[in-house]
């Protein structure tokens, strides 16, 4: 599945979304999804200014298992990201982390606009995770963060989950897909922030809810795949 939507990415135009210079803002459900989804376009841009906000410190990300606890990882991911940007270049990254609940962003919608909304007035550029990602978090963050983008600065969506829980077809968004231009060293970069995230790439213990959650399948489309965005 992976592999068909790489194929289907690589042949979109190279036309580059529309980019208004500026200010940049980057929203996240969790921390990693920005690198993931976007960390090649990230290496890139080290020179503007740019915020990045966690709605959440992905303290759910292993509820069943018996080796790291929620504080553990909520400890955790949050110093996993700053070394990841580090890792793209970023020296001094400015993260904002909200602190609202894993796995609970839909129910958290009005704490999440009255947070975003006066950071999302002063940036030019936003990007923030795609509203039908599939995953529920993304899908609440991204809803809120089109709502407050709408009739003020450029928006552009990145999906995750998207590339490996579905299949190329006539998705309607497709058509508003556009492929960001990376350098190679650019995606290096990239691959070596992903391995930053060590909760979330590897098992933390032995048993079966320890297994990584960034799987296979998405980790081979985040490593080698080119980055798209919704615009």
């Amino acid at each position: 599945m992976t592999e068909t939507w790489s194929d289907t990415l690589g042949a979109l135009p190279l036309e580059r979304p529309h980019d208004p210079g500026g200010r940049v803002l980057v929203l996240s459900a969790h921390p990693d999804d920005e690198v993931l989804a976007v960390g090649a376009w990230l290496a890139c841009q080290t020179a503007r200014p740019i915020e990045f906000v966690t709605a959440t410190d992905g303290e759910a990300s292993h509820p069943q298992s018996s080796a790291v606890t929620p504080d553990e990882l909520r400890d955790q991911r949050p110093r996993e990201l700053l070394e990841a940007l580090g890792r793209l270049g970023f020296a001094d990254p400015a993260v904002h982390r909200l602190g609202l609940p894993d796995g609970g962003l839909a129910g958290t919608r009005d704490a999440l606009r009255a947070a975003l909304a006066p950071r999302i007035g002063a940036a030019d550029l936003v990007l923030a995770p795609f509203e039908h990602d599939g995953h529920p978090d993304h899908d609440a963050l991204g809803d809120v963060a089109g709502e407050l983008c709408a009739g003020g600065p450029v928006l552009w969506r990145f999906p995750i989950w998207t590339w490996v829980w579905t299949e190329p077809a006539d998705e309607p968004w497709l058509a508003s897909a556009r492929r960001l231009v990376t350098a190679p060293a650019a995606r290096d970069l990239k691959r070596r922030a992903i391995d930053a995230f060590v909760t979330q790439i590897r098992p933390v213990g032995a048993a079966a809810g320890d297994a990584p959650i960034v799987d296979e399948a998405l980790l081979r489309h985040a490593y080698g795949a080119p980055e798209v965005v919704i615009v």
